[in-house]
């Protein structure tokens, strides 16, 4: 079975932060929003140790804050052993069981975007050692993700289609310092739901793949000013990506380049299959 990647974005909504989240989120958040005083945190301390503290197969989870002004506000990404995962009992039956607090707290979510993938394509990682991806220990700091779509009426089909757009990603990619690690994944089930989603079948499209850029502007910051950046320099370094991803969605490609997101590490969460649960 091919690996497996998981992707959730999701919105609070009607769900108060530190409901959603919990009080450890409080030194990740801007200042305005440090009032928060409740100590429910029903994100940190139950969905993830669920999955990461009692399923192998999981092997990184990694939270990132919307490092622009659109919405979903986060997005958890995770790295599976395997696809056949998504079938599994174990994995299923955390849906299909869920305790009375998640169930009650799932309602009033505003977002919750769930895209299950199979690895695809990658590409060249540069500066090996520069980040431990998704897992513990030096966990890549900002990504940008974007939705993928290929042409069906272009006389390129399958994958002969889908490298030749890869191959033009990477290469405008290629262009933006900080750049160091990509990878194309297949979206192999999907389902939105919350408060703001429309159960209208336009309002469910996903598009058919999912990229997944990793970045480490901080370190480049330093090497150029011999200083870490402050937030909004290292959203600054971000655009040049971004802008180029935004290029290729306005151009007539036999691909179409949709959702380009911009993101902030949260938190990168310990796991069974990493060994370094406390």
């Amino acid at each position: 079975m091919p690996k497996g990647f998981l992707a959730v974005l999701s919105e609070p909504g009607e769900v108060d932060l530190d409901e959603f989240q919990g009080m450890s989120c409080l030194q990740y958040l801007k200042p305005l929003a440090l009032d928060i005083r409740s100590t429910v945190d029903w994100y940190n301390n139950e969905h993830v140790p669920l999955r990461l503290n009692h399923i192998p197969a999981f092997l990184t989870g990694a939270r990132f804050q919307a490092a622009d002004d659109k919405k979903p506000s986060w997005i958890s990404l995770y790295d599976i052993d395997s696809t056949s995962i998504f079938q599994d009992p174990s994995y299923t039956r955390l849906r299909e069981n869920r305790s009375p607090r998640e169930t009650a707290l799932i309602k009033r979510l505003g977002v919750l975007d769930r895209r299950s993938c199979e690895a695809v394509l990658e590409s060249d990682v540069k500066a090996e050692g520069l980040s431990t991806g998704l897992a513990m220990g030096n966990p890549t700091q900002w990504v940008v993700t974007h939705g993928l779509d290929i042409d069906q009426e272009h006389p390129l089909e399958g994958a002969d289609a889908l490298t030749k757009a890869w191959q033009t990603i990477i290469s405008m990619g290629n262009q933006v310092p900080g750049l160091f690690r990509s990878r194309l994944f297949n979206c192999i089930d999907g389902l939105k739901s919350g408060v703001t989603i429309s159960p209208d079948p336009e309002a469910q499209r996903i598009p058919k793949y999912f990229a997944l850029h990793g970045t480490n502007f901080t370190l480049l910051h330093f090497m150029r000013l011999n200083s870490f950046p402050t937030e909004l320099e290292a959203v600054s370094d971000l655009k040049p990506l971004i802008n180029a991803l935004h290029v290729l969605a306005e151009e007539k490609y036999t691909f179409k380049v949709s959702e380009e997101r911009g993101w902030k590490l949260y938190r990168s969460y310990p796991c069974i299959a990493q060994g370094n649960l406390s």
